[in-house]
This record gives C-alpha cells, structure tokens and sequence, in this order.
C-alpha cells in the first residue's frame, strides 16, 4: 500500500493557502501553482514521471503542428468543424487530424461536440498567433534544440559552446556559420514571433517593482537637456512603455528605444508613445552619451561573459559621472534546490543553445570590475529571480 500521508499533508497546505487568497497577486498565483505541484510529486512513481513527460511531449507535438500548419486558424471562432472538413481544407489525411485533436482535446484544448466535430475553448484560442501562440512555438523551436544536444556534444569540442557561430541552436536547424540572430534575422517572421514572445513573457519576467524611479525625479527634472532613460536592445519598448506607466511624463525626460533596425522597423508611432527610436548595435560604440539611465534587460544573458564585457565597454565609455547603468536580468543562486526557479534553469538551458547564459551574483561582479563600474545595491523583485542591479562608474 502506497504511504500518501506526504501528499495529504501537501494537500492540506494547499488548502489552506488557497482560502488565505481568495483573490491572488501574481506572486501568490505562482506559489500556488508550485503547491499543486508538490501535491503530485508527493505521490509520483518514476514511471509516472515518464508518462507525464510523454504526455507533455505529445500535447506540445500535437499542437506545434496544429498552429504551424494553420489547423488552428481553421477551426472557427464560432461554431463547429468536422475532422473531415478540416482535413479537406489543410490536405491532410483525416485520421491524422482525428488523432491529433483527440491528444489535444483530451490535454484540455479545443472541445469534441460530438464524434469527430470540434470547436475552439478559452486555451485552444490562446495558442492562436495572435495570442499568446509565439511564446509556445519560441519554446517548441528550443525543443527541438534539446533533441539534437546529444548528437551535438559527441561533434564538437567543449570550447565550441562559447562560439557565437557554434552554438547548439543553429546546429539544430543547419545553420551553423551563423550566430543565433544572424539565423534568425533571415526569416522576418521567424524574428517577429521572437519579438512578441518577449512581450507575452513580461509578467513572469517582471520590469518594475525593483529600482526605485521616484528617487531620480530631482536630478532629473534639473537637467532636462540630458536623456532620462536609454533602453538599450530594448526591444518592442515594454520596458519604457512600463515606465511611463509609472512615471507619467518621465519628469519631462527624453526616453530612448535602441535597437536593430528590423526590431524597430516592426514598430508604429502609436505603439511607443512618447519614446523616441533609435537604431543601434550593441557591439558599437554608445552614442547617447551622459544619460541619467541606461537600462540593460534580458540582454546580457543571451551572451556569455567575454562578450557581455565588450557589450558594457561601449556603453560604459558614454556614461557620465552620476550615469546609472542598470541590469535586468535573473540571478542565479549559489545552489539549485528542488521545485525552486524552475524557469530559471530551463531559461538558463535554452540561452545555452544561443550562446548565452544566466549568471551567478559572482559572475556579474567580475564583468562589472572588468570594465570599470561598481555595483551600488541589488534591487530584488517579488517574483522569481528576476533582479535589478544598480552600477555605476568606479570611484576613485
């Protein structure tokens, strides 16, 4: 007889955090999900390990192929559609798409309505492209990476990990002699499913509720003529975007969005409000000079150290003597512990096939020593692992 007192007692806990809220932050939403998951790994059998893992690889299987293919699209908002009809119209073999509903279904996507008929739920239309779809094929493409790592490490010596044009990425998809964004960049689509992904991600990801802006507001309402905030590989402006929200008016200071011209060129004035654009690559020289913030999220950890030091040399060579330079990125701790970050480290595994790397509090200090900045506090988020940490240039 199996022993569930573990599980019950996990259980009970769960309970009880769930009536203590009723109504959850994001923060409580996630540590209840992490109880759910004590739950069952208190009563887990390795084998179930591995039926839920193949379950988890079938549904993803399943549905990858339903959105790459454009099943999902024909499948209508309304209403109902045959398996017969919707094999007609994608030209596909019928009991192909009977079976791959019937694995989608049962994991909670769409609804069978009668023999062989479906219609869209709530979550099969969050997969849709135009929702939260980019972020799910974004992890499906590291998937797939994860499929070749093998056959990788046995091809190439360990040095070759820490070559931007060897990385296990465009292994995976026959490109390499490329970096990770020189791949990526070729295919427009490809890069601007990259660029919403980033943006569906933010709420686990946070941007505020770290550095406190507020405390800028004297300095920078007293020299206006400086920028307020450069935010550098910035994306599609979620960062500045977010910080308007929290500083309406940005104390009059001018907010600048750097990045690569086919990021930008995705972009319509009315999306960045009140931000100005600007193209520009990260391993040139900083030519906003003597800002109060340059501003570095989720940037460094696509790159492994020695590139990052280059990266902060060239905006560190435009900073002024009161300039801040803050990273936003996750923070590794000294020791992994189970059922702890658990998005950090498959993160951290998936930057590794693109030449890049979440780092340790160790790690970040010796790139700041390396290029001249002295870290003046760590700004810790409520959720995850997410930091903000404030530098600036050494003093004497």
């Amino acid at each position: 007889m199996e022993d569930t007192t573990a599980a019950l007692r996990a259980a009970e806990e769960l309970v009880e955090a769930l009536k203590s809220h009723p109504k959850a932050s994001h923060a409580e939403h996630l540590a209840l999900l992490a109880r759910v998951d004590k739950v069952r790994e208190e009563l887990e059998t390795p084998f179930d390990v591995i039926e839920k893992l193949q379950e988890a690889m079938s549904t993803s299987g399943a549905m990858y192929t339903l959105i790459m293919t454009g099943a999902i699209k024909k499948v209508p908002d309304e209403g109902t559609i045959t398996a017969e009809k919707l094999a007609a119209e994608m030209n596909m073999d019928v009991s192909a798409i009977q079976r791959l509903m019937r694995v989608a279904v049962v994991a909670g996507f769409f609804v069978e309505t009668a023999p062989d008929t479906y219609a869209h739920n709530a979550l099969s239309q969050a997969f849709q492209l135009h929702a939260q779809g980019p972020f799910f094929v974004l992890c499906m493409d590291f998937n797939k990476m994860c499929m070749t790592l093998p056959e990788y490490f046995k091809t190439h010596q360990p040095e070759e990990l820490y070559d931007l044009k060897k990385s296990p990425f465009c292994f995976s998809v026959g490109k390499e002699g490329k970096t990770y964004y020189e791949a990526i960049d070729e295919d427009p689509e490809q890069r601007n499913i990259w660029n919403v992904c980033l943006q569906i991600i933010e709420k686990n990801m946070p941007i505020s509720g770290m550095f406190p802006w507020e405390t800028l507001k004297e300095q920078v309402e007293q020299e206006p003529e400086r920028p307020f905030f450069v935010d550098v590989a910035g994306g599609r402006g979620q960062a500045l975007l977010k910080l308007q929200e929290e500083i309406p008016g940005a104390y009059g200071g001018k907010l600048v969005l750097q990045d690569l011209p086919i990021v930008l060129d995705t972009l319509k004035p009315e999306d960045i409000p009140n931000i100005e654009p600007m193209a520009y690559d990260i391993f040139t020289p900083q030519p906003v000079k003597n800002a109060h913030v340059y501003f570095m999220r989720r940037l460094l950890h696509d790159f492994y150290p020695s590139v990052c030091i280059d990266i902060l040399k060239n905006t560190v060579s435009a900073m002024g003597p009161d300039s801040r330079l803050i990273v936003c990125d996750m923070l590794v701790p000294e020791k992994a512990e189970r059922g702890q970050l658990k998005e950090l480290y498959w993160l951290d595994l998936n930057l590794m096939s693109i030449s890049g790397k979440e780092k340790t509090m160790a790690e970040f200090q010796a790139m700041f020593d390396a290029v001249g900045l002295e870290l003046v506090k760590v700004w810790p988020s409520a959720i995850g692992a997410t930091v903000q940490l404030e530098t600036r240039l050494k003093r004497a």
